[in-house]
């Protein structure tokens, strides 16, 4: 269950803001992993190995929902990141932007009642 760091929100979910935050945090993470585990150039004509690591890995996943969490003043479960990390990062900005918008929404339904 979510619970409030901040006391100061709005009953409107910020979608416009916080899928900016989650594509902003994604971009800084590729290019810090860029530096970190820097991929094999392909050679033409020889078909590389399929990779077994997901594009978003679940320490980016992290990373991500902390940025998130920062910004809606709000604390997320720890459910939200999924093991083993995203396919693709279109999947993971859906994926937190609809959990973070339903925790949102559960939190300021609870204020409310």
């Amino acid at each position: 269950m979510p619970t409030a760091v901040s006391t100061t929100q709005s009953a409107a979910f910020p979608a416009m803001q916080v899928e900016a935050c989650i594509r902003d945090t994604l971009a800084v993470q590729a290019a810090d992993q860029a530096i970190l585990r820097p991929r094999v150039p392909q050679i033409p004509g020889i078909v590389p190995a399929t990779s077994w690591e997901p594009e978003i890995d679940s320490l980016v996943a992290v990373e991500v929902i902390c940025a998130v969490e920062e910004l809606l003043g709000i604390k997320l479960p720890a459910t939200f990141s999924p093991k083993g990390g995203y396919d693709s990062a279109e999947a993971c900005v859906n994926d937190l932007l609809c959990e973070a918008s339903a925790a949102w929404n559960q939190l300021t339904s609870e204020r409310t009642s």
